[in-house]
This record gives C-alpha cells, structure tokens and sequence, in this order.
C-alpha cells in the first residue's frame, strides 16, 4: 500500500516507542525509533511531475535484539506497507553494545 510520510509516523508511533525525524535527543533511553530521509524519485505524467516518491530509512537503535524490531514490521505489515528487508549495524555506546536494525520505506506525495 502507498502511504504518505504523516502515515508512516502515524504508524511508526503506534508501535509505543518514542519515534524522532534525524537525531534522538542526548540521554534517550533505548529502544528508540529515528525516521531519516534518504532519497526522492518523481513519477512523471504527462511532462510534469505527478507524485513525488520520497524514500525514508526507519532505524531502531536497541541494546536488545532483532525482536525489539518485530512491533515496528507488525504494524507495517497489518497496514499493507512494503518495506525493504532488516538490515542491522552494530556500534558501541557508553559501554554499551547499541544494535541499529532499518529498514527502507517509499512513501508518495503529491505532485
């Protein structure tokens, strides 16, 4: 299904973690989700452009596991929302082994 970017935070917010567009704020307890933009395609009609097709990663950074990820693709999933498969990344923080799941999502937008 095509959604929109206030959908996708919608969503994203249903799933009870806190959500933030770049950057987490300093101290924020894990796990978080932080939504950045990647990428813009535009769908072309007729010499103009249509529908713009912005791509968004969706990142959880946790000091768990990919099944922290779960709620995130659950409610994607019940909502018809493709998304590229999980990818993860893992770094240190403060002593602490933080794992960074995301995902890629194409959302549309109006021309």
């Amino acid at each position: 299904m095509s959604i929109n970017l206030e959908k996708l935070r919608e969503l994203l917010k249903a799933t009870k973690y806190p959500v933030f567009r770049d950057k987490a704020p300093k101290n924020q307890e894990y796990p978080y989700i932080v939504y950045s933009f990647i990428s813009e395609d535009a769908k072309m009609a007729s010499g103009r452009v249509f529908k713009y097709m912005p791509l968004y990663q969706v990142s959880l950074f946790t000091t768990g596991t990919e099944k922290d990820f779960r709620p995130i693709m659950k409610v994607l999933d019940a909502n018809h929302v493709t998304t590229s498969g999980v990818m993860s990344i893992v770094g240190d923080e403060n002593d602490d082994t933080v794992t960074n799941f995301f995902i890629q999502v194409r959302t549309i937008e109006d021309g």
